[in-house]
């Protein structure tokens, strides 16, 4: 095993490794900007750390290392006062590593702690709208739904399964701002980008969906032919069998699904490319992450990337002549 496979677990961190002679033997710099108030220059391979780590902290970082080499180990964080900017919480862990007889080694890893702070304060922020916000329209959905069931229901006039219908749409959609307050709150930072896909679609009289949900499918579908009667359209809750179907059969569109069990979206779009086969693509998918839409981006199939629920005035552009 490699000396600094010790350290793998911190990977996110800088570390040193230290042997007998104080010598640095491994390391690796994860970021410079706060490190460099605990370093006076760039290691070196080979050269003791006294002659890298600031002068302020060579005694007693010395003295605990040599505590290192007799067994013991240190977990100090050291909070730093830097001028016009916020303080540096820095958390540094000595561990001594023996590897053999005569193989005597100290792992020195450096850890942000306020980027770890960061980290549990969104993982709490993230927890609690999770398990209560959450979770009250998804009680409520699933008390209003459960009222399909009574036979009281069978009496009830168009008028009340309606107001019924719109109290679970209501829950429906404060669920979904949730997830996607969820969703900004995870992906701090990066903005979503406007689908950078070629123009609309033209004349597409021959669609393909393609989407393990049976029910998405059949949703989908009756938007699409309530309004455009003359569509062909037909659907596939199987990638596999819809690209036997391709072998034969040339649609003007492909409206696919990402996240499917027996071929995901990815998977269907490399294997559009490989078999050279040439056909617009809209991505109609659930999720609202970032990267999902970038990545998307990266095939020359993908025209657009559509956000479900599938709505008529969603895909009127695609659809229509």
């Amino acid at each position: 095993m490699k000396l600094s496979a010790h350290c793998d677990c911190y990977a996110d961190n800088s570390y040193f490794l230290f042997n007998k002679k104080n010598q640095i033997i491994s390391f690796r710099i994860h970021s410079t900007e706060k490190l460099g108030y605990f370093l006076d220059k760039n290691p070196v391979i080979g050269e003791p750390f006294v002659e890298f780590i600031s002068q302020k902290y060579v005694k007693s970082f010395s003295d605990l290392v040599a505590e290192c080499f007799e067994g013991k180990s240190f977990n100090i964080e050291n909070r730093l006062k830097v001028q016009d900017k916020e303080d540096v919480l820095m958390q540094v862990v000595l561990t001594p590593v023996f590897t053999g007889p005569d193989q005597e080694f100290v792992a020195c890893t450096i850890i942000d702690s306020n980027r770890k702070t960061n980290q549990m304060k969104l993982l709490d922020e993230y927890s609690h709208l999770a398990s209560h916000d959450l979770r009250a329209p998804i009680t409520n959905i699933l008390s209003l739904s459960s009222m399909l069931n009574y036979p009281e229901m069978d009496s009830l006039d168009t008028s009340k399964i309606r107001e019924l219908l719109t109290d679970i749409n209501f829950q429906a959609e404060k669920l979904d701002d949730i997830i996607k307050m969820l969703n900004r709150l995870i992906n701090k930072g990066e903005a979503t980008k406007e689908f950078a896909g070629e123009a609309t679609v033209i004349d597409s009289k021959h669609i393909m969906l393609v989407d393990d949900d049976s029910l998405t499918n059949k949703l989908h579908h009756m938007i699409i032919t309530k309004h455009n009667k003359n569509k062909r359209v037909v659907q596939f809750d199987r990638p596999l069998l819809a690209l036997n179907y391709l072998k034969e059969n040339h649609p003007d569109l492909i409206l696919l699904d990402l996240n499917m069990p027996e071929m995901d979206g990815w998977a269907f779009l490399r294997a559009l490319e490989e078999r050279n086969i040439k056909i617009d693509v809209v991505i109609i998918s659930s999720t609202i992450d970032p990267a999902e839409r970038s990545r998307a981006q990266s095939f020359k199939s993908v025209k657009d990337f559509l956000t479900k629920p599938l709505t008529y005035d969603k895909i009127k552009h695609l659809v229509d002549n």
